[in-house]
């Protein structure tokens, strides 16, 4: 499926070749609770996830080529905006790791997933918490001046 164009809300970024847009009722936290050595909680919160995937019908035939996703937090009723910084850090990579157990992507490497670019979304907070993911050609996001 091929999508025109469009300007995203911050008027910088163009995105071209849309493959895939879905909202999921997941929330996009910020990690402040801190990583340790121990991977036991960040496993269960992958397999949370996927569970809620495929009880929702969010498994795929994975993508056979290279793209570049766009992540938006939907913020819910009394969110704050995070630094930019935080968007990346805190759960994205169990969300990541559950879209692949479910068939989105064949591997989160760099072979599959060129960049992961994040966003916030403080307009649509009926709907929110959630995290909208798009998936695009591979050289369609571009940051524009």
């Amino acid at each position: 499926m091929m999508a025109k164009s469009r300007w995203c809300k911050s008027k910088r970024l163009r995105c071209l070749l849309k493959i895939l847009s879905e909202l999921l009722p997941i929330e996009l936290t910020n990690g402040n609770e801190g990583r340790t050595k121990h991977f036991g909680a960040s496993a269960a919160r992958r397999k949370k996830y996927e569970r809620l995937l495929r009880q929702i019908g969010q498994v795929r035939i994975p993508l056979a080529k290279q793209v570049d996703v766009v992540v938006t937090r939907v913020l819910g009723p009394r969110q704050q905006l995070m630094d930019s910084t935080s968007l990346g850090r805190g759960n994205w990579k169990e969300i990541e790791d559950a879209l692949v157990a479910c068939g989105w992507f064949v591997d989160d490497g760099p072979k599959q997933i060129r960049c992961t670019l994040f966003l916030q979304d403080d307009s649509r907070r009926d709907i929110g918490p959630a995290v909208l993911i798009e998936i695009f050609e591979t050289g369609s996001v571009r940051v524009v001046e």
